[in-house]
């Protein structure tokens, strides 16, 4: 690859100071000189150190400077994205109009990787550090060489209409919309510019693009240069090493992100779909539109679906979180049918998820409810919803399906888990639910069932809208009942997983 030319920017150099000049062209015209003099990484042990220039490390950069399609298979923590984002900011602060996009699985993720260049860029002496014009977790601007360095998740519509010098797409096996994406951001490479793809190998799906991509450069079908990084390349990094980060993973797993050949890392693990697609596809054409309703002015993650009826039972049941990383989930159903009538899914802290569950516990008629117990934000939820005054708590359930009226909520664990999801299983595959929302389905088809194992999300996935539908399936055994004597009953007493 050429690299074109550019001015100075004014205020990066003192015109008498011909060295500054000198070291600031030393390091247009070698990335590695640049990182290898002034690169830094935050380390969670020792703070602020060096970059380490490993030999494997300097070898990408060059494939970098001489390949405009690059995809990288790699082992977990060989430092390689920390590498890219010294590289994104060397274009950025070296040539004028450079424009990056970083997308990654996640908005975390993404912010993350912009992360790394705000810290090499912080440690950067004055004469080779150009002022910020924006300086956000998902943006880094330069005014001085008119360049940027935008994060992104990959959501359905990252990519679309960008002219990038750069786009580089971390752990891309994992992104929800890579196809759609790549097909957005195609126009760029074409146009002259380059596209990175690095991913540890996700050992559940063989049909992911990545893959597609990475198998086309090992025949020599595409114009991709591939790069396979293999785990023991990081000095200081033995059997013995691997032994112990290793102990508590599984065969498949330990492959997947320490493997020491292209086709260890390759191997997918025989799994099938846990919930029954057609019965998933099916239910697609019953999802509906939100309607318009005073609480979801109120609580702008609450969508209604059905109004409640007067005189009907509903129960509902919240998966919580605490608004930073994982959304929250609340599912409202019909307990007579199934029916899905309203829900609630976002970010929110665990104290303004109480009050959605509130909230929407009684605009349904006082509707039975529950929450998953587990951990802090679980008592959050208990703690605020005894301040709300909740009505119409479900008692406290055991693993052996007895209850305790004293205590309240789900727990979720290794005995109740498993008994949620096959629950929800059953009522899927029999066609017991009616879920009306797509977000729900989409996620469903997100659950896996590995050979021998039990199901689980895929890697990198949220399970919340599936813990919510199975929490909710399994309280709504457990909702008292007006019987003809006027007292109120429990109906199911025994468990049928």
């Amino acid at each position: 690859m050429t690299l074109p030319q550019t001015t100075l920017p004014k205020e990066s150099i003192e015109q008498d100071e011909n060295w500054k000049i000198d070291e600031w062209l030393r390091c247009q015209q070698s990335p590695q000189h640049f990182l290898q003099t002034y690169g830094k990484v935050r380390d969670e042990q020792e703070g602020i150190i060096p970059w380490s220039d490993w030999d494997y490390l300097t070898e990408l950069l060059e494939i970098f400077l001489n390949n405009r399609e690059v995809i990288i298979l790699k082992a977990r923590q060989l430092g390689v994205s920390t590498l890219i984002a010294g590289y994104c900011l060397w274009k950025a602060i070296f040539y004028e109009g450079a424009s990056i996009l970083l997308l990654s699985q996640q908005e975390k993720k993404a912010g993350q990787l912009l992360a790394k260049c705000k810290v090499i860029w912080e440690f950067l002496p004055p004469y080779l550090r150009p002022k910020l014009g924006k300086d956000q977790e998902s943006a880094l601007t330069f005014p001085s060489m008119h360049s940027s360095i935008d994060a992104l998740a990959s959501t359905e519509d990252a990519g679309r209409s960008v002219s990038a010098s750069i786009v580089v797409c971390d752990e891309w096996e994992y992104h929800p919309y890579d196809r759609t994406n790549y097909g957005a951001i195609r126009p760029t490479i074409g146009a002259g510019g380059q596209f990175i793809a690095l991913s540890t190998a996700d050992s559940e799906n063989d049909k992911t693009l990545f893959k597609e991509i990475y198998h086309r450069a090992q025949a020599g079908k595409n114009s991709f240069k591939r790069k396979f990084l293999a785990w023991n390349l990081r000095p200081g990094r033995d059997e013995a090493w691997l032994a112990k980060e290793t102990e508590n993973m599984p065969d498949w797993q330990k492959k997947a992100e320490y493997p020491s050949t292209e086709r260890e890392a390759l191997e997918t693990l025989k799994t099938r779909p846990f919930f029954d697609p057609d019965a998933l596809e099916t239910m697609y054409p019953d999802c509906l539109n939100p309607i318009e309703h005073e609480i979801s002015d109120k609580f702008n993650t609450i969508k209604i679906f059905r109004l409640p009826e007067p005189g009907v039972l509903y129960c509902l049941f919240t998966d919580p979180s605490y608004g930073r990383e994982d959304p929250h989930a609340t599912i409202v159903i019909k307990v007579a049918t199934g029916e899905q009538v309203a829900e609630s899914h976002g970010k929110l802290p665990a104290e303004r998820v109480a009050e959605v569950h509130d909230a929407l516990a009684r605009l349904y008629n006082n509707a039975f409810n529950s929450f998953e117990l587990n951990a802090e934000v679980g008592n959050i939820m208990r703690e605020t919803l005894e301040s709300l005054k909740t009505p119409n708590q479900a008692p406290f359930i055991k693993p052996d399906g007895k209850t305790d009226p004293s205590k309240k909520g789900w727990w979720t664990g290794k005995q109740t888990k498993p008994k949620m999801l096959w629950g929800l299983e059953e009522a899927i595959r029999l066609r017991q639910i009616i879920p009306r929302s797509k977000e729900c389905l989409d996620e469903m088809g997100w659950i896996v069932l590995p050979e021998g194992e039990e199901p689980r999300t895929k890697r990198g996935m949220h399970d919340d809208y599936t813990m919510a539908w199975a929490g909710v399936w399994q309280i709504k055994k457990y909702t008292p009942r007006p019987t003809s004597a006027k007292f109120k009953s429990w109906t199911r007493r025994d468990t049928t997983y």
